[in-house]
């Protein structure tokens, strides 16, 4: 049963895990937009426009928003700082609350909602042979994780889903599984399913409904201390001292 909170609350969520930028207005149960973008260069310079563009669309104003929520990763360190200081900064603008929610889960929410039982693996693609990842199952409405999110060689991943040995396929979907064989093989495989690309993206409808969740049963993030997941060190690096 949808609690009244939920059902009441205008959500505006934002997701810049990958190079998809997902974007997703809610007001309770009744979607009212959803918007995903491949960005070429980077997100700051088209997040707050797309913000923007969709309130004009819809004839709302961003303070008419009940609850800010926003991915916090694992993903693109960039995409992930532009995405929360843009969901910060307007939480703060306007007084409202913000809750951040993990990314892939996000992802995984819709797909595994709509096949309860299901595992579902989501993998972003986190260059130097390694991809961000987990696995959920949907249980009783709510998500539960089977895999913990954290780093994995490809091939490490695939042994450890194959060795799961689950009574139902698994669908594992993300920009992680096309550039690896260890992970796009396994779509030649009975006990996996890959769906189409057009579904590999973040998906902000998941972070709206995790964090509107979330605000229910344990309130607002902290404002100042709230943070992206980034699980490993960036892979930028500062100049070493002479």
């Amino acid at each position: 049963m949808t609690s009244p909170l939920l059902s009441s609350t205008r959500v505006l969520a934002i997701d810049a895990a990958t190079r998809i930028q997902a974007l997703a207005l809610l007001d309770g149960d009744q979607l009212l937009e959803n918007r995903t973008q491949r960005v070429r260069y980077n997100h700051g310079s088209a997040l707050l426009a797309n913000i923007e563009a969709l309130f004009e669309a819809q004839a709302l104003s961003l303070n008419q928003v009940d609850l800010f929520a926003v991915g916090l990763g694992p993903g693109s360190f960039t995409g992930l700082r532009v995405a929360l200081a843009s969901a910060k900064a307007l939480a703060r603008a306007h007084n409202k609350p913000i809750v951040g929610v993990s990314s892939l889960a996000a992802a995984a929410l819709p797909l595994a909602l709509s096949s309860p039982e299901r595992p579902v693996c989501v993998a972003f693609d986190a260059r130097r042979n390694e991809v961000y990842a987990a696995l959920f199952i949907a249980r009783n409405n709510a998500l539960a994780t089977l895999l913990p999110e954290n780093t994995y060689a490809p091939h490490e991943l695939a042994a450890q889903l194959s060795a799961l040995n689950l009574p139902t396929p698994i669908t594992i979907l993300g920009d992680g599984i096309a550039p690896y064989p260890a992970l796009r093989n396994l779509g030649d495989l009975s006990t996996f399913h890959i769906p189409p690309t057009f579904l590999n993206t973040p998906s902000a409808l998941g972070v709206a409904r995790l964090a509107s969740e979330h605000l229910a049963a344990h309130g607002p993030d902290d404002l100042v201390t709230l943070e992206p997941n980034y699980i490993r060190p960036s892979d930028a690096r500062l100049p070493s001292k002479p």
